[in-house]
């Protein structure tokens, strides 16, 4: 069994009259890249913060590598935290910047200088220690800040959305350096992100957060590809929602109604005749083909086309209810105003229940 790093037991937090954490359980397991994932005001950083020790949960308990951790100071817990702003000291060198919390710790002068100097050089910052951080790009502050956080040697790095402040370029090549340290290091790194892609990449697992609530925990696969709730779907990637109800059920296999149209649907979780669903169908697992009349083809009509270079996106009206988001990568030729027919694979089609979320 894996050995856990961080567990949450119904963990919950008010500030006023709002409920801002919403007994939260969860367990991030030692040496995993774990994202917490969720929209501004979901509660994540509010959770990296219990975490860290600069808030205190109202109810629930909190561990770390085992140990009860909820009213421990700061200080004395193995975690280390990487702010979105950097935080860095304006006065004091990289150097200095990165000796701080051994200075705290005050270790021997020959061994400070040792590990900041292993720091940097994990980081890739070696030959800069003398530059103060206005001298620095906002990649090499960031860097920094992790050199700063990495060399007291914590068993759990922290990080609340770091990359936030960096130009696209920038971003992509810290999610490179992240997991390059993360996989080298073998130590636990819990990441806030409201960036669906940037969690999907990076994690070995992830928590999709909703108003205080962990709504789906999983690998990146199993988030996107088997989304439980309607707001998981939606709010990963990008999902045509289709409402309808249970016509029959023979096994796994469903028939539903949607407005006027019929789709069959293979389910893994247990659907009744005359429930109502939603059926979650990511644009790029629909396939355009020619529009015949057979068994199991949608047909539409392409109202609009967005070509980008890599992908085409397609608005295809199917009925007056139903109009469907296409992204393909093929150049097929298809403009607006053809009729076109739509398939795609069985398991494509992922239904979630109308009472989940």
């Amino acid at each position: 069994m894996d050995e856990v790093s961080i567990e949450l037991r119904e963990i919950s937090k008010r500030f006023g009259q709002t409920l801002v954490v919403d007994r939260l359980t969860l367990q991030i397991y030692k040496g995993e890249f774990f994202s917490l994932l969720g929209p501004s005001g979901c509660g994540k950083t509010t959770t990296l913060r219990i975490i860290a020790g600069f808030e205190r949960p109202d109810s629930g308990e909190l561990f770390i590598n085992g140990s009860r951790a909820t009213h421990i100071p700061p200080q004395e817990r193995d975690v280390n935290l990487v702010f979105q702003s950097y935080a860095l000291f304006p006065h004091l060198t990289v150097e200095q910047n990165v000796a701080f919390g051994l200075e705290i710790q005050k270790l021997p002068r020959a061994q400070i200088r040792e590990r900041v100097g292993k720091a940097l050089e994990l980081v890739r910052l070696s030959g800069l220690g003398a530059r103060f951080p206005h001298q620095l790009s906002g990649g090499q502050q960031q860097r920094v800040a992790l050199a700063r956080a990495l060399v007291t040697e914590p068993s759990v790095l922290l990080l609340d959305e770091p990359l936030g402040a960096l130009d696209l370029k920038l971003r992509q090549e810290m999610q490179l350096e992240l997991k390059r340290l993360q996989r080298e290091l073998k130590i636990t790194f819990l990441y806030v992100t409201h960036d669906q892609e940037e969690a999907l990449q990076m994690s070995d697992r992830l928590a999709v957060m909703h108003q205080g609530r962990v709504l789906q925990v999983g690998t990146p696969p199993e988030i996107y590809e088997r989304p439980a709730t309607r707001f998981v779907a939606d709010f990963i990637g990008e999902s045509n929602l289709l409402e309808g109800h249970v016509v029959r059920t023979v096994g796994q296999r469903a028939l539903v109604q949607i407005g006027s149209l019929q789709a069959n649907v293979l389910s893994d979780i247990p659907l009744q005749p005359h429930q109502r669903v939603t059926l979650a169908l990511r644009p790029e697992r629909i396939h355009l083909c020619p529009p015949t009349e057979s068994n199991g083809i949608w047909t539409g009509l392409v109202e609009a086309l967005f070509y980008s270079g890599k992908e085409t996106r397609y608005r295809v009206r199917v009925s007056p209810e139903v109009t469907l988001t296409v992204i393909s990568s093929a150049v097929n030729g298809i403009s607006v105003g053809e009729r076109v027919g739509l398939t795609w694979d069985l398991q494509s089609l992922r239904p979630i229940p109308e009472r989940l979320p």
